[in-house]
């Protein structure tokens, strides 16, 4: 069952056309991985799932609803949740604070001057879980600007998450990792999708192909091909387009 599909959908800025009439499916519980060479449209792609961009023309459906033209705060609220290329966490805030306040704006709470946060105490229990799901209870009164790099990702993950979104976005979730972070991270990532849909934009391939149920090739705007890890890997237009002919 398609949770999410993308539909003759289009982006043209002025005369450059960027989107050019993708069509895609993404099925309940599946990880799908879209890939391409820098200037494919991967980053609009996700904007326009998710409402930064409005499309020039297509439809973008979630749970057999359109989203597309709605503000990126209405599409959270329906269930769709995205990270970022750059880290987007309050650095001078510790790794719960951050938890809290995107659990408090997921719940509807919003931040009142009159109220404190301290007596919310379910949120803050469901910070704590969160905390232990990614990984971060030990650093949990550590300012976020302090942690490593990796850390910081997964904090934003955390973040991603607290809504209870069913679909998630990931831009790039890798980029920036040494090699062991790359593969710790790669781990997180697989326990994170676990009951959960996910569309990500990666260059790592050895992360796209250990990851991903289902590829997608962006080239120049349009979609070559999508198919299985192995049928990705094994197509000649791939290979030549992206993999490089000789891989």
């Amino acid at each position: 069952m398609s949770i999410l599909s993308i539909n003759g959908l289009h982006k043209n800025f002025g005369a450059a056309k960027i989107i050019q009439g993708i069509d895609l499916n993404i099925e309940e519980g599946e990880f799908h991985a879209v890939i391409g060479p820098n200037g494919a449209g991967k980053s609009t792609l996700f904007n326009l799932i998710s409402g930064q961009f409005s499309p020039s023309a297509g439809e973008v459906t979630l749970h057999g609803q359109r989203i597309s033209g709605l503000r990126p705060y209405q599409i959270n609220r329906r269930g769709l949740s995205r990270s970022f290329q750059v880290s987007n966490i309050f650095a001078q805030m510790n790794v719960f604070e951050n938890l809290r306040c995107a659990l408090m704006w997921s719940s509807g709470v919003g931040y009142c001057f009159w109220r404190r946060a301290a007596r919310s105490g379910d949120i803050d229990a469901r910070a704590h879980a969160l905390m232990d799901e990614i990984g971060l209870t030990a650093r949990g009164t550590d300012m976020a600007g302090n942690l490593s790099y990796a850390e910081q990702r997964a904090l934003e993950v955390g973040m991603t998450i607290a809504g209870g979104a069913s679909v998630l976005l990931f831009d790039e979730p890798t980029a920036g990792m040494n090699h062991h972070e790359v593969e710790t991270f790669a781990t997180f990532l697989k326990k994170i999708a676990e009951g959960r849909t996910v569309m990500m934009v990666e260059h790592d391939m050895n992360v796209v192909f250990s990851l991903a149920d289902r590829i997608s090739v962006l080239v120049y705007g349009q979609i070559i091909a999508t198919g299985k890890p192995e049928d990705i890997r094994a197509d000649p237009a791939v290979r030549e387009a992206y993999l490089g002919a000789d891989a």
